[in-house]
C-alpha cells in the first residue's frame, strides 16, 4: 500500500496547530510602542522547549526569529538553540514522562495558562484538541497501536482509541501530543508538505492557515484544566503573634504556618482576628478546589 506523504505530524504541524490556539494578541499600536504581549512564534516554542527542559535558556526573539519560522514552515528540524537534537535532553524527558509524570505535566499546565485560550466563547482549545486527533488520525505512518501519554495521570492511549474521546485533560493532552513528537519525530522536513498545504505561500507574506483540521470530528468533546500539585510554606514575615495569656504567661508565640496550593502566585495580604488573637500574614495565593471550580 502507497504511504501518503500527507498529512504528517511534526514539530512544525504540531507548533503550526498550537499557534491557532494563542490568547489574543496585542494591537499594532501596541507593539510600535514598544510593549510586548509574550505571544511572538519564538516565546511560543520557547514555551515548549522548557517543558522539555526547565533549564533551557532563552537566547531572545531576535536570534530565533528566522530559525523558528524555518522550524515552523518544517525545513528545519534543529539548531545550535534547539534541544530537539540532543539525544540527552530527549531521554531525559522521556523518562520524565514515564516515571515522574507530575513534573512535566506541572510545565505543560505553566505553558497553557501563559499562551492558551482557554475560554468558554471560542473554544480554541477544543478545536486545538479536535486539530491534533484528526493530524494523528490521517497520518499513516502513525501506526494505530502507537501510544500517546494523554491521560490525566500519563496514562496511555492508542492512536486508534482517539477518535473514542468525550473530555481530555487540556494541559496532559498536549504534553501526550508533545512527548510523541520529540521523541519519534525528529526529522521535522516530513511535515514540509503539510505546511505548505495549511498555509500556502504569498510570495513571501505571511503565510495563514487555512486547513481547519479537525472540522466535523469529536462532537460534544469538552476539556479541563489542573492545578499543580507542588504547596508552599507561608511563615509569618511581620511581628510575631502575640497572646494576651501566653504574655501573662512570660511565654513566646510559637511561629504560625499554612499550607496551601501554589498555581500562579501572586501575592496578597490576610487579616485574621478573633478573640483576643490577632495577626497580619503575607502570603501567596491561596487557591480553594471545590468541585473542579476555583473560588479566589
Amino acid at each position: 500500500m502507497t504511504i501518503n506523504e500527507y498529512p504528517r505530524l511534526c514539530g512544525g504541524t504540531f507548533f503550526t496547530l498550537v499557534l491557532q490556539a494563542l490568547q489574543q494578541r496585542m494591537n499594532a499600536r501596541e507593539h510600535y510602542d514598544g510593549d510586548s504581549d509574550g505571544l511572538s512564534d519564538p516565546e511560543v516554542l520557547v514555551g515548549l522547549i522548557k517543558v522539555i527542559n526547565p533549564a533551557y535558556v532563552d537566547p531572545g526573539k531576535e536570534k530565533l526569529k528566522t530559525i523558528v519560522n524555518n522550524y515552523k514552515r518544517c525545513e528545519t528540524s534543529t539548531s545550535t538553540y534547539f534541544p530537539f537534537g540532543d539525544d540527552q535532553v530527549i531521554s531525559a524527558f522521556d523518562e520524565i514522562i514515564r516515571n515522574n509524570y507530575q513534573t512535566a505535566l506541572n510545565g505543560m499546565i505553566g505553558f497553557v495558562n501563559d499562551f492558551l485560550d482557554v475560554s468558554e466563547t471560542v473554544h480554541k482549545d477544543i478545536n486545538l484538541v479536535r486539530a491534533l486527533v484528526a493530524l494523528i488520525q490521517q497520518d499513516q505512518t502513525i501506526k494505530a497501536g502507537d501510544e500517546f501519554f494523554i491521560g490525566p495521570n500519563g496514562e496511555k492511549k492508542k492512536k486508534a482509541a482517539l477518535g473514542d474521546l468525550k473530555e481530555v485533560c487540556l494541559p496532559s493532552f498536549i504534553l501526550g501530543v508533545w512527548h510523541y513528537v520529540v521523541v519519534n519525530r525528529k526529522d521535522n522536513g516530513i511535515g514540509k508538505k503539510t505546511y505548505d498545504a495549511w498555509c500556502p505561500s504569498t510570495g513571501g507574506g505571511q503565510r495563514k492557515y487555512t486547513a481547519h483540521m479537525g472540522e466535523g470530528i469529536l462532537n460534544g468533546l469538552t476539556t479541563y484544566l489542573v492545578d499543580t500539585k507542588e504547596t508552599i510554606t507561608a511563615e509569618v514575615v511581620d511581628e510575631p503573634i502575640e497572646d494576651d495569656a501566653s504574655n501573662a504567661a512570660g511565654q513566646d508565640t510559637p511561629p504560625v504556618s499554612q499550607q496551601m496550593v501554589n498555581n500562579n502566585p501572586t501575592f496578597f495580604n490576610i487579616n485574621i482576628s478573633g478573640g483576643n488573637n490577632s495577626f497580619y500574614q503575607h502570603v501567596d495565593k491561596l487557591t480553594i478546589n471545590n468541585g473542579g471550580k476555583q473560588d479566589e
